[in-house]
């Protein structure tokens, strides 16, 4: 299926060497890990993510269940947490610092860095107006990031609140529509409804056109433009680098003051503040700020080598029982052993050790079985030794231990 990517043992440790990282990092400044389900009732990512978006608008993954009730494959992380919170009155627990690991859904051209179900690592502080919020979101993409060796430019916007947002809103109205023959179709549909998203628009002459647009930092009231000053303070003192990109906007509409991207040649990671989402979606007016990046993308650039952990490999010449039985000790002992069970020959099967990484070979057939010994073979040198079984512990401590 275009779009649909499967996930092969080769990578498959890179994703758990992200999901790892993150997930202890995260974990150290206090979220807690919540799951919610892949399916969401459409209506929620209508009111939560914006009618007039591209998501809702063009991606979505939306089809009538058997109740005829209409649903939709979750294309973002925020809107579900944020109903989970709702539902399950997590603001008067201790809860309010989350993170999630899962798939999203959307129906877009499949191209490098875009498939139609991608995988987001997200977080979202609920609760908390203080602006060093906002910069520890920040901060922990930042250390993220060193912690993978992956280098990007962090850009930072201002985008307003419903107070401000209207009078530019009506000065892009002003703007666009006389520029309307140089808007794609999508966007002319979305002058006079949300010009906002004309900004977000990835069609190139549009991009062309709204360069000469107003800029929304010369509309935006005095409280947004406090808290956005507060967290470049805090930015600053985390002596975290910032660019500000005044034509970033965010393809959400839940966004409010505080947006940022962490951007290589495509966008990695991005977030920001959105106070009034939980009140939009029928909760008590309570402000939240968060993230999500791109598990793809990161791993598409991640220069760490996808490297298997078998310590020993058991080369098994027809003595399945046998093999087993030293399988089992191996295991009483912790080691992380691949077990060979089709009987090949010798050669190749030092060769597949060799492929897995393999520290140690250990070789069983017949003579082995009969004499309760196996051949311990070190793999780096090349040489070996027969023993005895219950000489197994220490000599394999030898040799771990020597290379």
């Amino acid at each position: 299926m275009k779009g649909f990517k499967d996930t092969l043992p080769d990578t498959v440790k890179k994703w758990q060497l992200l999901e790892e990282t993150a997930k202890n990092l995260l974990e150290s400044f206090g979220y807690s890990q919540i799951r919610t389900p892949i399916i969401e009732k459409t209506s929620l990512f209508e009111r939560g993510v914006g009618d007039a978006t591209d998501i809702v608008e063009k991606e979505m993954y939306t089809f009538l269940d058997k109740s005829g009730e209409s649903v939709t494959l979750r294309p973002e992380g925020t809107a579900g947490i944020a109903r989970a919170f709702i539902e399950n009155k997590l603001e008067t627990s201790i809860f309010n610092k989350l993170y999630y690991i899962g798939p999203m859904f959307r129906y877009e051209r499949p191209q490098k860095g875009r498939l139609r179900q991608f995988h987001q690592i997200g977080a979202e502080c609920f609760g908390i107006k203080n602006p060093a919020v906002d910069a520890e979101i920040v901060y922990i993409n930042k250390l993220l990031f060193e912690k993978l060796n992956i280098k990007a430019n962090l850009e930072i916007n201002n985008i307003g609140c419903p107070l401000c947002r209207p009078a530019y809103s009506k000065a892009l109205i002003d703007y666009f529509k006389n520029h309307e023959e140089s808007l794609c179709a999508d966007c002319q549909k979305r002058l006079y409804k949300n010009p906002l998203r004309i900004l977000d628009c990835k069609n190139e002459k549009c991009k062309i056109t709204a360069k000469g647009a107003p800029r929304l930092k010369d509309y935006v009231c005095e409280n947004c433009q406090n808290h956005y000053n507060g967290v470049k303070e805090c930015l600053d003192t985390l002596n975290i680098e910032y660019v500000e990109n005044d034509m970033l906007v965010r393809g959400l509409d839940y966004y409010t003051s505080f947006v940022f991207e962490l951007v290589d040649t495509i966008t990695l990671s991005a977030g920001g503040r959105y106070d009034n989402l939980i009140a939009d979606l029928g909760g008590n007016n309570i402000c939240g700020v968060g993230f999500a990046l791109g598990q793809e993308r990161l791993i598409d650039i991640m220069d760490i080598e996808s490297k298997n952990t078998i310590g020993i490999y058991i080369a098994n010449l027809g003595v399945s029982l046998y093999a087993l039985k030293i399988l089992q000790i191996l295991k009483d002992l912790s080691y992380n052993v691949y077990c060979e069970y089709d009987s090949k020959s010798l050669k190749s099967m030092l060769k597949k050790a060799d492929k897995l990484n393999a520290t140690v070979s250990i070789i069983v057939g017949e003579e082995e079985f009969k004499n309760n010994t196996c051949i311990v073979r070190n793999m780096k040198q090349s040489s070996q030794e027969i023993i005895k079984l219950n000489q197994i512990e220490s000599t394999l401590k030898g040799v771990l231990y020597a290379t």
